[in-house]
């Protein structure tokens, strides 16, 4: 399967994928138009915070995600996707690892200033991607 991540960010800035039937943590993964990924990781409850993050380079050819680092802990390594194994429903839902519970498309985001999306830097990626398609 060759696809590249840009693939499932959409057109604004990028989509927030969430993966359903998951009880103890909210998992996100956040597609960018660069085709940068975002891994991110809540607990639920009063204490319901950010437990960690990573980012990631892309996909390769084969849908393995690039992750920029390991985890510190093994809990956490296991926790990551590795790779997208299959797209479903128009690219809203995705699979990865081959496991049951899939990543189902929550949120179009238009621009995302936390994780460096402003919409000054969405001005430059537009315009570079325009020239790449000309």
């Amino acid at each position: 399967m060759t696809v590249n991540a840009a693939e499932f960010a959409g057109t604004q800035c990028g989509r927030r994928y969430e993966k359903e039937l998951e009880t103890h943590f909210r998992d996100c993964l956040l597609f960018y138009l660069d085709g940068r990924i975002r891994f991110e990781r809540y607990c639920y409850g009063e204490a319901a915070c950010l437990v960690f993050s990573l980012w990631a380079r892309g996909l390769d050819a084969d849908g393995k995600i690039l992750w920029e680092k390991e985890p510190e802990f093994e809990v956490d390594q296991k926790a990551i996707p590795r790779v997208l194994t299959d797209v479903q429903e128009n690219g809203t839902a995705l699979q990865f690892d081959g496991l049951r519970k899939r990543y189902v498309l929550t949120e179009e985001l238009e621009q995302d200033k936390p994780n460096g999306y402003s919409r000054f830097k969405l001005f430059w990626i537009h315009r570079r991607l325009a020239r790449k398609k000309a």
